[in-house]
């Protein structure tokens, strides 16, 4: 059975200045290959890091709301730690759906 699920997604900013659709892509695509259905996916803001992560000093956010079965979550977690370009994501099992629509 598919659980809501909420993600942030620091995205590494090479890749979101050469490309926004592209940069977006590199997160959802992962999500989508480990069984997941995207509800809502937002830009959120270009910022400073607290501390460098994976030699990069600043981030792009991307929010995300998505519905997948537990199972999908360990592939999906692999896949993220062998990204290059996501930095970090923290993914938290969601109570509520999101307030507002596709970024």
């Amino acid at each position: 059975m598919a659980q809501l699920y909420e993600g942030m997604f620091l995205l590494d900013n090479e890749v979101v200045r050469e490309d926004w659709t592209k940069a977006k892509a590199l997160a959802l695509d992962l999500l989508e290959k480990n069984g997941a259905s995207v509800r809502t996916a937002r830009r959120w803001d270009e910022r400073v890091l607290a501390y460098p992560i994976k030699r990069r000093q600043r981030a792009t956010y991307l929010l995300a709301y998505y519905e997948m079965p537990r199972e999908g979550i360990t592939g999906l977690v692999r896949d993220l730690d062998l990204s290059e370009r996501v930095l970090r994501y923290p993914l938290l099992h969601a109570r509520d759906g999101p307030q507002g629509g596709q970024g």
